[in-house]
């Protein structure tokens, strides 16, 4: 049975992730559009993964033989250029091909809405729910041979990379950019991004950018922009001196960064850096919006510039529906999903790498400088995660023992309050520590958070033992 994660859909190529199966989710989608009795055109693009360009094309396909125009992107794009031409091309919604930031064995389906946000929950159950009745009736998807639908105009080539980056162009401040002393390297991770940041300011400033090409296995590296993976972005950063290092993930839409001293700067700092910036150089205001996940960090800040913070279950498309409803200044996840007021309710990494040189430029500091700064008004926090590949009945079990209350110390600190947002929070004492199960994998994520390294390690330790024993 196909399971729809926080995001969409995905799965491994050629084992869950098949034609028919994709056939099947686009023909539930077509159902849904139908149901909700929807002339616009839809939107579907595609990232670089294996075969990514052919899967949107049988999505085109099953969508075009349901009687809905179909606008199709021309060349591999990442996830927030779609939302945008989504919105801009006045659709009904749109389809990304993507596994974001999963193995390279993955490949995946997202959901974006028609005013370029990551669909809400009630719109993905509805999707679900026509996939389900699919299922049941054991139906075939209709499809119309491709390029007959190219001849009959049911299906449109357009170019979503343009209408994107003019985005962009309109929303920072180029010439600040421009000012930015010293080299920055950007790391597209061999993923839908590459070759942006040169398009958009390889003139202005000096640039590298790496990993820019495409290369379905990644390179042996999993396209998600966390430390363990921006290694060659930390070797060019540190040979060639440069004052920041940038990365996005597989289809563009999450960000890490590097600083000069080739240092990590994880996506909760960034959040906290992009706060600080916004409002005492830019001058905006509104609340903050961040998942469950998201460091203290956050709060502390937050709490310093007396503004109001709305915490959600994983999945951006919880930020999304805040930042439709309140006034918000910048909301964002874990993962390095950030979204920003008075642009589309969605990530973009892309637009977040050039707001973090904007920082740099504008305070004429390092971002590990402003990050101390930082730390002298609120503090500390050492924050991490763990995956463990976990059956799903095993999660399941771990979950509802922790839910039960049976655990009332963990790693020597008291147990002071239980969470279940989404999987277990433990507030403790002197930190917290989280079990979540993912909605894409078969693995249990562990998150911690403490005030020094070593304790955050014991109750990082604390927490996979718990896991193993169960």
């Amino acid at each position: 049975m196909i399971q729809f994660g926080t995001d969409g859909w995905r799965g491994i190529i050629a084992e869950d992730y098949t034609a028919d199966n994709i056939c099947l989710v686009a023909q539930a989608f077509a159902n849904y559009l139908t149901k909700q009795a929807v002339t616009k055109p839809v939107v579907i693009g595609y990232d670089a993964r294996f075969m990514s360009q052919r899967f949107a094309q049988w999505v085109a396909r099953v969508i075009a033989a349901n009687g809905i125009r179909v606008l199709m992107a021309d060349r591999i794009c990442p996830s927030p250029a779609i939302a945008w031409a989504a919105k801009l091309l006045d659709t009904a919604g749109g389809i990304m091909i993507t596994a974001s930031h999963n193995p390279a064995p993955y490949n995946g389906i997202k959901f974006k809405t028609a005013y370029g946000g990551s669909a809400p929950p009630e719109i993905m159950a509805a999707i679900e729910e026509c996939l389900r009745e699919l299922e049941i009736s054991g139906k075939i998807p209709e499809m119309m041979d491709f390029n007959q639908a190219v001849r009959e105009q049911r299906v449109t080539y357009f170019n979503p990379v343009d209408l994107h980056q003019q985005q962009i162009i309109n929303f920072i401040d180029l010439d600040l950019v421009a000012s930015v002393q010293g080299k920055v390297v950007f790391d597209a991770l061999h993923g839908a991004a590459m070759g942006y940041m040169d398009s958009l300011v390889g003139a202005k400033i000096k640039l590298t950018e790496i990993r820019a090409s495409i290369n379905p296995a990644f390179g042996g590296v999993n396209p998600e922009p966390i430390a363990q993976n921006l290694a060659a972005l930390v070797e060019t950063v540190t040979n060639q001196q440069a004052v920041l290092g940038l990365a996005t993930d597989g289809d563009g839409d999450r960000i890490g960064a590097i600083d000069a001293d080739g240092s990590f700067i994880n996506s909760h700092q960034i959040f906290a850096i992009l706060i600080k910036y916004f409002l005492e150089k830019k001058a905006w205001y509104g609340d903050i919006a961040c998942t469950c996940t998201v460091s203290n960090l956050v709060e502390k800040l937050a709490g310093k510039y007396g503004l109001t913070v709305h915490r959600t279950p994983v999945g951006f498309k919880y930020i999304c529906n805040l930042m439709l409803t309140q006034d918000i200044m910048i909301g964002g996840e874990e993962s390095g999903g950030i979204g920003i007021k008075d642009y589309i309710p969605e990530r973009d990494g892309i637009l977040l790498a050039l707001l973090l040189i904007e920082a740099v430029a504008a305070y004429q500091k390092t971002l590990g400088a402003i990050l101390q700064d930082i730390a002298k008004e609120v503090g500390e926090f050492f924050y991490h995660r763990v995956d463990i590949a976990m059956e799903k009945d095993s999660m399941a079990k771990l979950i509802d023992f922790l839910r039960s209350g049976g655990l009332k110390i963990m790693a020597g600190a008291e147990v002071q309050e239980l969470q279940c947002v989404d999987g277990i929070k433990c507030l403790l004492t002197d930190g917290w520590v989280m079990f979540r199960a993912s909605g894409t994998e078969p693995v249990l994520r562990i998150y911690a958070e403490a005030a020094t390294p070593s304790r955050l390690t014991e109750l990082l330790k604390f927490g996979s033992e718990l896991a193993a024993g169960i």
